[in-house]
């Protein structure tokens, strides 16, 4: 009796994480509001864009792309952590078996410009910063 064997587990391919112009500039913003660089601040955005509803917009359907982050500076050690993030947010949306390399990449790159829109619309400085984690800590 013939197996098959399971699929691979999705893998971000991309090198460089594109981020939106209007994203670039909020994180101009926010890094000198906060002293904090844009990929920590990303990485927060990252986890509040998988909580919300839906899919996120594709950020580059109305707007031109800002800046490029090198992904080992984006996420650094955590690189795994952030995968497995997405791959259970994309089993728990219903969409494995759907969701080919290029549509994982897509679905990060657009949380990762969501997340920081949500990011940058929550807190102006660093006491927003702390409002937002004590929020996130009594959930």
């Amino acid at each position: 009796m013939p197996t098959t064997a399971p699929p691979a587990p999705l893998q971000l391919s991309l090198q460089r994480i594109p981020f939106a112009a209007s994203i670039d500039q909020k994180m101009r913003t926010l890094k000198s509001r906060t002293g904090i660089t844009p990929n920590i601040l990303a990485r927060y955005g990252f986890a509040l864009s998988l909580e919300e509803p839906g899919d996120p917009p594709n950020p580059f359907a109305y707007e031109a792309a800002g800046r490029d982050i090198n992904r080992n500076t984006l996420l650094g050690q955590h690189d795994d952590l952030f995968i497995a993030l997405l791959r259970t947010w994309v089993y728990h949306n219903g969409l494995l078996d759907n969701c080919e390399q290029q549509r994982f990449d897509e679905l990060f790159v657009a949380h990762m410009n969501r997340g920081f829109e949500l990011l940058s619309s929550r807190m102006r400085d660093l006491s927003g910063l702390q409002n937002l984690l004590a929020n996130t800590n009594s959930k």
